[in-house]
């Protein structure tokens, strides 16, 4: 035993665990005053498992840790070790230290990416409207945040710059382009939140989803996630910049509203949600009226829903039934607003929930769902909810391991109210993806066999369209096609290369001959190639075939592409060049296009956190057009070149 380790001694961290300290401040512990000097030197500080010796220095009776970086905020595990004799340590003392931003604030950080360019055009030909010769562009990306044990608020945005005021945001120069700003609350009993900006409120239903607009939104509820309410007031329409900075400015473009989620049973508040949903408001779906105007349409609606797990989450059955008013055409304008209903039920299960096959787990999901929306149910806060629709689907998902596939067949119906002024539609679809992935050992100097880490997939869709029953006003029309696709694809992955090989086949067939009948097969071989550390290599090709079988003719395309990245100075000069040749042949021959571009980058100082990156370039492009069997406006060679100056700012803090 080390003759140091007979004395029996305990060293002691400066100020309280407890205390709070700042994210620079240094870690000073105390040694006992009549300790042997020649201990110091075996004395070795650990931060999070992190030797921090090299950044600690000793004088009597205490040795100080200033760590190169600020530690961030949270707690942190020290450590002083004293090494012994052949390489055996013991631990003289552990501490969990706290650290804050400030006695207010925990935690607070600042994150930004910032990128700008100046480009000044020195070639061009063939342009009809070239570019300004001096143009400036910039955009960035800024995240901050700040919290406490029990309330955090972070906020995200982004700006775009353009020089040339018809390409700017909103005809600007320089705006904001989204951002969303969020606060929130919580307690060992409830929680509290506000959202402002660009977001989803989170609320998925028959009228509303995937409803992410600019607005703000509140939220609320016990900290047992038993009772959950949202409200909110956003804008029907998708908007960026600085106009109507909070998105509820007008009242003929938004809406508001709210939901609540409640688990009624306390036996059961894993199990059983039941969910409430409104809204009413305006804004417009796109059409416009007499003059051009644009209609602004009113409507409100109401759902309710309840989701329910059984047997260990295994079982899920879900229901939802909803009611739409939505005025097609403007408010206070000819007819009144259209009241329909929609409700979908769901049951899904889990049969081999926890199960593991050949030591890896099986995720394996069966269902089946049925929903009906009335031909006139229109959402104001679900646009893309297709009405008039009776649907009923089966599906299967499955992974496991190196395997997975995804199958869907659905049966639908429209003219869901039976009116005879439209025509009823049955449409059948079907869906399957599989993919497989086997992994392969390398051997033990890391090559792989001939066929390298191998991939396959496919894809295969079917839609048969046909009409049930003809319309009283169009009774002439009909509609019976089937289309069909599969697609194959199959690869490998090297330690310096790799392949992708895929073929497509689309067919239509029209029963009635209101279209032509046609086939289409598309083949498409890629690479990646690490020739050397300086040098990678990606071709690839591609060949389609288009043949109306009705009429015979036929269209080939063959695209030819070729890109490579140069490292000719190591962090300081590379090159990047682009090759792309599309060829038409047959009939119906269109213009064949070739294209070359390019640029190459000196790098004067490689960004870095608060560190600004600069860097020169310089790139264009050249393009030719066959136009043999056509006259055309346009030059046949285009071609364009600029000189670039490129700024990047990574900031941290």
């Amino acid at each position: 035993m080390s003759p140091s380790w007979a004395q029996d001694w305990v060293p002691e961290l400066q100020g309280a665990e407890d205390e709070a300290r700042g994210r620079s401040d240094p870690i000073v512990i105390s040694l006992p005053p009549d300790l042997d000097t020649d201990v110091y030197a075996r004395l070795a500080v650990e931060i999070d498992d992190i030797d921090m010796t090299a950044f600690a220095s000793t004088a009597p009776g205490q040795i100080t840790v200033s760590p190169p970086e600020a530690l961030s905020t949270g707690q942190h595990t020290v450590r002083l070790i004293e090494r012994g004799e052949e390489g055996s340590i013991l631990e003289r003392g552990v501490w969990v230290v706290e650290v804050r931003f400030s006695e207010l604030v925990r935690d607070f950080s600042v994150n930004a990416d910032l990128a700008g360019e100046v480009n000044g055009r020195v070639l061009d030909g063939g342009l009809s409207t070239p570019s300004q010769h001096v143009t400036g562009e910039s955009g960035g990306n800024l995240e901050a945040a700040a919290g406490d044990e029990n309330w955090r608020v972070s906020l995200q945005g982004n700006y775009v710059y353009n020089s040339q005021l018809e390409l700017g945001l909103n005809e600007r120069n320089l705006d904001l382009g989204e951002y969303r700003l969020d606060g929130d609350f919580q307690n060992e009993d409830f929680f509290a939140g506000l959202t402002a900006g660009n977001h989803d409120t989170g609320i998925e239903s028959l009228i509303m989803s995937s409803f992410n607009r600019r607005g703000v939104s509140v939220r609320a509820g016990t900290s047992d996630d038993r009772i959950s309410a949202t409200g909110f007031v956003l804008r029907t329409e998708s908007i960026v910049g600085t106009r109507h900075v909070l998105g509820i400015s007008h009242d003929e473009e938004r809406i508001e509203g709210a939901s609540i989620s409640v688990r009624p049973i306390e036996a059961l508040q894993d199990n059983i949600l039941l969910t409430g949903v409104y809204y009413s408001g305006e804004g417009s779906d796109g059409g416009f009226g007499i003059g051009a105007e644009e209609v602004v349409n009113e409507g409100d609606g109401w759902s309710v829903a309840a989701d329910t797990l059984w047997f260990d989450e295994s079982l899920r059955l879900r229901g939802e039934f909803a009611e739409a008013s939505f005025d097609f055409d403007g408010k206070n304008v000819g007819f009144g607003a259209e009241t329909a209903n929609a409700y979908s039920v769901l049951a899904s299960v889990e049969p081999l929930r926890g199960s593991t096959l050949g030591g890896s787990v099986v995720n394996w999901t069966v269902g089946a769902e049925h929903s009906v929306v009335d031909t006139f149910f229109q959402s104001l806060a679900n646009p893309s909810l297709q009405a008039d629709r009776e649907t009923t689907s089966a599906f299967s998902r499955f992974f496991w391991d190196e395997f997975s596939a995804d199958l869907t067949v659905s049966h639908q119906l429209s003219n869901v109210d039976d009116f005879d002024f439209l025509p009823t539609d049955r449409t059948i679809d079907g869906y399957f993806n599989g993919t497989y992935t086997p992994y392969v050992e390398p051997s033990e100097d890391g090559s792989l066999p001939w066929f390298g880490q191998p991939f396959f997939g496919v894809t295969a869709t079917v839609t048969d369209i046909e009409r049930v029953e003809r319309s009283s006003d169009f009774p002439e029309d009909d509609a019976n096609n089937i289309s069909k696709s599969l697609t194959l694809n199959a690869g490998a992955n090297y330690e310096t290369w790799s392949w992708n090989l895929s073929h497509t086949i689309y067919t239509f067939d029209d029963e009635i001959n209101v279209s032509n009948d046609s086939i289409n097969n598309t083949t498409g071989l890629s690479g990646y190639f690490l020739i050397d550390d300086w040098l990678t290599l990606s071709p690839s090709v591609q060949y389609d075939v288009f043949e109306d079988t009705d009429s015979g003719k036929a269209n080939r395309t063959i695209n030819l592409g070729l890109a490579t990245d140069i490292t000719v100075i190591p962090e300081t000069l590379s090159a990047s060049l682009s090759y792309n040749m599309n060829v038409r042949t047959g009939d119906g021959d269109t213009p064949d296009t070739t294209s070359l571009g390019g640029e190459v980058v000196w790098t004067l100082r490689e960004p870095d956190i608060n560190t600004l990156g600069i860097a020169l370039a310089f790139n264009g492009f050249i393009q030719e057009t066959r136009n043999d069997d056509f006259v055309s406006e346009e030059d046949d060679v285009q071609y364009q070149a600029f000189t670039t100056l490129r700024l990047s700012l990574p900031v941290s803090y």
